[in-house]
């Protein structure tokens, strides 16, 4: 008798109840053979797979939660699915079967009829996809296998080799050891010794140096008798809580490399050690190697370069402001001049002028120091007599410093020559006064000092600054409150100051420190709490001769009737310069960028003379300049600015030989640059 076959179990997906019983008929005459249920949504035919296990799955394409193609990608794994449709198309039966779907049927009454005959064709595909993909499985299982297996076998065998040359290299050593032995300690005693660092062997309780090298003498300064037996702390090499501190990284990470320590010489020099710590065993005992590289000289360099960035970061700014800045100044200073011109010399309001005139000559100096601090501005150096400085503004100084502080003045004999700008260094010893006056509250003493001296090789060794060679001194002493070292290595830091808030600006000793730098100068400073402070101001000398006193010489007429272009895009510049030259006879065109500049040039054909700013909107005065020369090659063009010569040239806007006035400029100078410019003569006016 033969055997009955499972019943198989059909899950049927189909919110459609006539096309459910459809399906059902199908089946109808082999009841024996299959148990249908129905669901009517995705949820219920996943909760139905989840709690009862389903031979296959005959769900339709659309349902009233979702597509057939969400149960299939959550049940393909479990049993396999027939998607059926009632609208069938290439693209819905693509997107079927990419979904997983082991069939694709459109529902069709002969289609329905034919429902065992699809249910059987389905399962026979899945059992043909299960036993190929167990048949995968075993292949990849039986693979890696084999591949284990040769790795296992090539690592037993490089094993094996490898123990052969281990053995072999035994005894090669064995045989050398007492001679390996012998040389490596002569080696590492010659090592040690000849060491370019630090190199110390100590005990790890106490410290007691056991051995140390040649360059532990040379920079420690203590013989090799005096340390061995000491510990470090007891003479005083390295602080307890230094040693403390390089112990306990030891004993946390098991070496120490590159912490940084302060040492201490015999003679009171301080140095910065950067240590290398680790255990080692000599003669069976448990030492500690210490090694130290001496990054003194290091760790003042990267000062230095710090120091330098700040200071240049400050000159981009310095350097900003100054244009700007200096339009400003150009209109106050130029109104002052031109109210001057007009007003009589009884008249009252003449001397306010004049003081609103030396405020703008006050600001306009300001601003030069600004740039020189920043090493950005234009230094108009010449040979002066630093004497003749020091008597020039003593009696401002006098003024700065107030009635309670006594001012002394001491020169040297003869004339002191230098190559400077005067009204830089006149700047340098005003912010020194200043700040020597804000050190004394109560009143003191200020002493200034002119004198020569000479820096050798042997000075620069023991400050670790300088040139050598011949030197004018400028030293300002006070009385007063004094620095610590931690301040007195600030001073020179822009924007650092020890006022409270609102009282100082943090840049009158930068200034300071950029203007001698510029001169190629040195500023050292000594100063201690309670006792005060001492610049000493270092400027190369030279050997010059008391200049001849020239005649005067008669005043150059500055009047003209030629026709002027004036290029400016500060409307109040433009102005005062219109003005000045209007007044002195020419005739004025304006633009206000360089393009409207290139257009007048083009309408008007007697324009003699272009005045021209660098810097203006749509396009500034050099890209102007050529168009201009393009049209007409031998334009005389005269450019202004408020930056400076050498900041204009760094950004490729000024050419070499190009004529160019600074702002602020003062009405006379430039009507005589304008007249010297006009009279000049060139190829056309040759024809």
């Amino acid at each position: 008798m033969a055997s009955l076959s499972p019943i198989k179990k059909i899950l049927v997906v189909e919110d459609d109840d006539a096309h459910a019983e459809l399906i059902r008929r199908g089946f109808s005459d082999l009841s024996g053979q299959y148990e249908l249920t129905v669901a009517a949504t995705v949820k219920e035919a996943l909760d139905r797979i989840r709690s009862r296990n389903y031979d296959i799955v005959l769900t339709d394409y659309l349902l009233p939660d979702g597509k057939g193609g969400d149960l299939v990608a959550q049940s393909a794994d479990i049993a396999p699915v027939v998607m059926m449709t009632s609208h069938g198309s290439e693209q819905v039966a693509v997107e079927v079967m990419k979904s997983g779907a082991i069939d694709y049927v459109v529902k069709m009454p002969e289609v329905f009829d034919a429902m065992p005959r699809i249910v059987e064709r389905a399962l026979r595909e899945w059992d043909h996809m299960l036993e190929h993909k167990r048949a995968e499985e075993a292949l990849k299982l039986q693979s890696h296998r084999l591949e284990h297996e040769v790795a296992e076998r090539q690592l037993a065998q490089e094993a094996l080799q490898e123990q052969a040359l281990l053995l072999k290299k035994e005894i090669a050593e064995r045989k050398l050891a007492q001679e390996t032995l012998r040389l490596s300690e002569e080696k590492f005693h010659k090592a040690f010794d000849s060491a370019p660092l630090i190199m110390v062997i100590t005990d790890l309780e106490e410290g007691a140096f056991l051995d140390v090298n040649r360059k532990f003498v040379e920079l420690s300064g203590f013989s090799r008798d005096e340390v061995l037996g000491r510990t470090s702390t007891s003479l005083g090499w390295i602080s307890p809580l230094d040693r403390k501190a390089l112990i306990d990284k030891l004993d946390q990470e098991g070496q120490v490399a590159g912490t940084v320590v302060t040492l201490h010489a015999k003679d009171g020099r301080t140095l910065k050690g950067e240590y290398y710590c680790q255990r080692i065993t000599v003669d069976g005992c448990e030492r500690l190697l210490a090694i130290a590289l001496d990054i003194t000289e290091r760790m003042k360099l990267e000062e230095q370069l710090r120091h330098s960035q700040k200071l240049e970061a400050v000159g981009v700014l310095a350097g900003g402001v100054a244009h700007d800045f200096n339009n400003i100044l150009t209109v106050i200073g130029g109104y002052c001049e031109l109210l001057k011109l007009d007003l009589p010399q009884d008249n009252p309001a003449r001397d306010k002028v004049m003081q609103i005139s030396a405020a703008a000559d006050r600001a306009a100096n300001l601003t030069r120091s600004l740039l020189a601090f920043s090493r950005k501005g234009e230094v108009k150096a010449a040979p002066a007599n630093l004497n003749d400085i020091v008597k020039g503004v003593e009696k401002f100084l006098q003024r700065i410093i107030g009635e309670d502080i006594a001012l002394t003045t001491s020169l040297a004999e003869g004339a002191l020559w230098a190559v400077v700008d005067s009204g830089q260094i006149e700047q340098v010893l005003m912010n020194l006064a200043a700040n020597a006056r804000d050190a004394m509250p109560k009143g003191g003493r200020l002493f200034v000092e002119t004198e020569r001296h000479d820096i050798d090789a042997a000075f620069v060794h023991a400050h670790g600054f300088g040139i050598p060679g011949q030197y004018a001194l400028l030293t300002i002493s006070d009385t007063g409150q004094g620095m610590d070292e931690a301040t007195r290595k600030k001073i020179f830091d822009p924007f650092f100051t020890t006022k409270v808030v609102g009282k100082g600006t943090g840049l009158g000793l930068a200034i300071v420190y950029g203007i001698i730098t510029q001169h190629k100068g040195f500023v050292n400073v000594y100063s201690e709490p309670g006792i005060g402070s001492t610049f000493r101001i270092y400027l190369p000398a030279i050997n010059a001769a008391e200049p001849e006193k020239s005649a005067p010489t008669a005043e150059p007429d500055v009047r003209g009737t030629e026709t002027i272009l004036v290029a400016e895009d500060d409307l109040h510049v433009l102005d005062l310069v219109s003005s000045i030259l209007k007044q002195y006879g020419y005739s004025i065109i304006h633009a206000a960028n360089g393009l409207e500049a290139v257009q007048r040039f083009k309408e008007n054909t007697g324009i003699r003379l272009v005045l021209m700013d660098i810097i203006m909107p749509v396009m500034n005065g050099k890209e102007a300049a050529e168009t201009i020369r393009e049209y007409q090659p031998d334009a005389k063009i005269l450019f202004t600015s408020g930056y400076t010569a050498d900041i204009i040239r760094s950004r490729s806007d000024l050419e070499e030989g190009a004529e160019l006035v600074m702002k602020p400029v003062k009405p006379m100078v430039l009507l005589k640059k304008v007249r010297e410019m006009l009279d000049r003569r060139g190829e056309a006016d040759k024809d």
